[in-house]
């Protein structure tokens, strides 16, 4: 399974490639191939030409590319999207701060969802789901003000700016994680087709060079003998 991201030990992103290594030696492959066979006039394939194999080729690396750099933003937004989380995870408190000054501790947690915090075993927090602690803040900033808390230290300002910071940043997520699927599915068509390819090329230097077929694989640039 392909990864967006990944987190090492300590917390910060790791510099784990976003895309599997095998990925881009077969790009490597099928370019050298590509450019050795419309060397070689004398192969040919009755279901395949070589310009049909290097428009794949060329069209599996480019979205290779493409998959990549859409890939390489999310780590950074992940991490944005944690300290984010972790201010408001903090800053909760002073909220509650505010409403059991308002109406005492016994009743102040009646008043809690109407600010977006839920329920969690015997805590009470904003939601975990990033969906979900999206519409929990629209109903913060609604609470905050409807309740006098808006002129606050933690209050509207300060609530609203994470908000808006936040909500932005889940938008931005959820649009490089599709993108980047489109483009892993783009690929994996590709390369199902291309790997048709490489081992019809292979057969068939395997049938004209019998005694010298691995010397031969090697000079077209192929790292085995089967894909």
């Amino acid at each position: 399974m392909e990864t967006n991201a990944n987190n090492s030990k300590n917390g910060k992103p790791s510099k784990t490639r976003n895309v599997p290594v095998a990925d881009i030696n077969f790009g490597n492959v099928i370019t050298t191939v590509s450019e050795k066979w419309a060397a070689s006039s004398w192969l040919t394939l009755k279901w395949l030409t070589v310009a049909q194999f290097q428009a794949d080729a060329t069209n599996y690396n480019d979205t290779l590319s493409i998959r990549l750099s859409k890939g390489a933003t999310r780590p950074q937004i992940t991490q944005t999207l944690e300290t984010l989380e972790k201010t408001m995870d903090t800053h909760l408190s002073y909220v509650k701060g505010y409403l059991t000054d308002k109406y005492k501790k016994e009743n102040s947690t009646s008043y809690f969802a109407t600010f977006g915090i839920e329920h969690k075993g015997n805590r009470y927090l904003l939601p975990t789901d990033k969906n979900k602690r999206v519409e929990a803040l629209k109903l913060m900033i609604s609470a905050l003000t409807e309740h006098g808390f808006e002129d606050k230290e933690f209050g509207l300002a300060f609530w609203t700016s994470l908000q808006q910071q936040y909500s932005v940043l889940v938008k931005q997520a959820t649009t490089t994680d599709g993108q980047v699927s489109v483009k892993v599915g783009d690929k994996n068509i590709l390369k199902k087709n291309l790997k048709k390819g490489l081992n019809a090329i292979i057969y068939t230097l395997k049938a004209n060079y019998p005694d010298t077929y691995k010397q031969e694989l090697r000079d077209w640039g192929f790292q085995k003998e089967k894909y």
